[in-house]
């Protein structure tokens, strides 16, 4: 009966662990589907229909008390500068149909793309796509990413041409591979525009899979704390988004970890 119950939270918990992405500025998840408002307001209405599953979610996300407030509707057009970006959405989330364990990478993706964000100088985050580059792609965090995700959304890349730019196709795949792995649909917006590799930020703001004595010790708690903080986060959400990694397993190429986290 335990195990069932600790099953059962896992399964609730994972929602709520990707809808916090949303809650940072490096990763900008408005309500709706539209171009971000720092190049543009034309709006690009996206609804998705709800379903019981998705009420359920919200029931939990409210007793816990840091519900999203997510908005949903139901259809979803043509952007402005001429790229279909229920398309694209819909090109991944096949692509992770057609191989799960690919889904998982692509949230980490998203997330490290995202991750850079420094909410006093306002650089990094998902904002220029410059995860891209090699010299970003060769920071410790993002170890495995240029063989496997990066590698995959270039076809993607080439298919929409330059009217997508990386850093909205980043963010892009990892909320379709969310909803593919039968999470909710999480807002998103349009607008991003890619930087060039100066804008990529030196290696160290990505949080490490631990700095101290294996297993828990209080610089590990630091570490994420001095990584988190940086972004915006508070402890709560530091724990939802660790949490988040119970998605896929530790790949010794990527983390030097093997296994799942349990």
């Amino acid at each position: 009966e335990q195990h069932h119950t600790h099953t059962m939270m896992k399964k609730q918990l994972v929602p709520l662990l990707i809808s916090l992405l949303s809650s940072t500025s490096a990763f900008v998840l408005p309500h709706k589907v539209e171009r971000c408002s720092r190049t543009t307001t034309t709006t690009l209405k996206a609804q998705i229909e709800e379903s019981s599953s998705l009420a359920k979610r919200r029931t939990f996300l409210k007793y816990a008390g840091i519900a999203t407030g997510w908005t949903l509707s139901t259809k979803i057009s043509f952007a402005e500068d001429g790229v279909n970006y229920k398309a694209v959405a819909d090109d991944i989330e096949a692509l992770v149909k057609s191989d799960p364990d690919k889904g998982p990478t692509l949230v980490r993706l998203a997330w490290h793309s995202s991750g850079t964000y420094d909410k006093m100088s306002k650089t990094g985050g998902s904002g220029g796509g410059t995860i891209r580059f090699k010299e970003e792609l060769v920071h410790g965090g993002n170890a495995g990413l240029a063989d496997t995700a990066v590698k995959w959304m270039e076809e993607l890349k080439a298919k929409y041409g330059d009217g997508l730019s990386y850093a909205d196709l980043y963010t892009l795949s990892g909320v379709a591979a969310i909803h593919a792995m039968g999470g909710p649909q999480i807002p998103w917006c349009s607008g991003r525009v890619d930087q060039p590799v100066e804008a990529v930020t030196a290696d160290g703001r990505l949080p490490n899979a631990d700095v101290g004595k294996p297993g828990a010790d209080k610089s590990d708690a630091d570490h994420l704390r001095t990584i988190f903080y940086r972004m915006g986060f508070n402890d709560q959400e530091i724990v939802a988004l660790s949490g988040a990694h119970a998605l896929g397993r530790c790949h010794t190429t990527a983390s030097g970890y093997d296994g799942r986290i349990l």
